[in-house]
């Protein structure tokens, strides 16, 4: 069963689960890692490695060098994760503006 486009709820807010690669997505775990500072981002991935779920907050601008804009998921997936890793990406639907 795929999670992908998933609407949920954590205490933290709610969210949308867009892509959920190896089937890497654990709602308790997400909820266990989230910190407060991710709640003015628009989107966060999650990557797992060595058994350990690392969460990044990214954002969505027309600055393409900005190497935390969603549109530069791909390279981040590719420098900073390891090769092949699970890894989710979840849209933040209660954003604080910044």
């Amino acid at each position: 069963m795929t999670q992908e486009n998933l609407v949920f709820e954590t205490e933290d807010g709610k969210f949308e689960l867009i892509f959920n690669y190896k089937d890497a997505f654990d709602k308790e775990l997400f909820s266990a890692k989230f910190v407060d500072v991710l709640k003015s981002k628009s989107y966060i991935v999650g990557d797992i490695a060595y058994e350990k779920l690392r969460l990044s907050g990214f954002i969505l601008t027309k600055d393409s060098n900005n190497h935390k804009n969603i549109n530069n998921l791909e390279d981040y997936i590719t420098e900073f994760c390891n090769l092949g890793c699970p890894f989710f990406v979840i849209k933040n639907l209660n954003k604080i503006k910044n």
